[in-house]
């Protein structure tokens, strides 16, 4: 449970610092991105960088690489080229909280946080279940066998948060995805407040099917290609789907989702 907990954690911190490098190459202004974003570049990140030197102190290592790399990423943020810092979401604590997830697609601009990720992950085949609810739970098993000797998760919750895990990664990374790239391009939009990513988001599946791998674009039945490779399937799938910023979405044969490559950051 901790190990499937702390995956899960670790791709949402590392897929946060692909998009923070994202917003990075923005032709907008730093003073013109989002106040949220500009306090979490700056305040957030030395006192996560702070906390995490002390961390990497407490562990026998040196730790003024990192401090140094930090502070040369906040003071990007007045001038030249900016470079945010992997520090300035995700790393408030020592776990990722759900009220932290929700703050890092906050941060991007993106409103409803959860409501959209659980949206997003149901479009895509993997069910209804408010996934803000299973991540907490989640964590609570996990913090239970981390520090509780006599803990025992059992395998269907451990089986169940499993497939849970790849909904909220799934969704987390679409939301925040689609936001990132709004943000890097100045669209004037989501500059101007939060927007609900969901509604001008439209999806691209590859379904796995005794014919072969189906592409389909969401919506419409009718397959746009059916490919015997699975990877001459996804690369074609890929092709198509960035011209529209489209994400396209692996699913197995029972139509829950198992892989997906998101084209607005790539």
């Amino acid at each position: 449970m901790v190990v499937a907990f702390t995956s899960l954690e670790d791709f949402i911190r590392a897929r946060t610092g692909d998009l923070l490098d994202t917003v990075s190459r923005t032709v907008v202004h730093f003073a013109d991105l989002p106040e949220i974003l500009r306090v979490a570049a700056t305040m957030g990140a030395m006192k996560a960088a702070r906390a995490r030197a002390d961390m990497v102190k407490n562990a026998g290592q040196d730790p003024a690489v990192l401090l140094q790399e930090a502070a040369l990423h906040v003071a990007s943020t007045a001038g030249g080229a900016l470079q945010i810092s992997r520090f300035s979401l995700g790393y408030s604590g020592s776990n990722v909280s759900s009220s932290e997830i929700a703050q890092i697609i906050t941060a991007f601009h993106a409103k409803d946080a959860w409501n959209e990720i659980t949206l997003i992950a149901s479009r895509c085949g993997a069910g209804s279940m408010p996934l803000k609810a299973a991540y907490d739970q989640a964590m609570q098993l996990r913090h239970a066998a981390a520090h509780r000797p006599d803990a025992n998760t059992q395998p269907r919750d451990l089986q169940g948060f499993c497939a849970q895990a790849i909904a909220i990664a799934l969704g987390f990374d679409i939301v925040a995805s689609r936001a990132a790239r709004l943000l890097k391009e100045g669209e004037a939009e989501i500059l101007a407040g939060k927007i609900k990513v969901s509604d001008g988001l439209a999806m691209r599946f590859l379904d796995t099917d005794s014919k072969g791998f189906i592409e389909r674009r969401e919506g419409i039945a009718r397959a746009v290609k059916i490919t015997k490779d699975s990877g001459e399937a996804l690369k074609r799938a890929v092709k198509n789907a960035a011209k529209l910023y489209e994400p396209v979405v692996s699913r197995n044969a029972r139509g829950l989702p198992t892989a997906w490559v998101t084209t607005d950051a790539m």
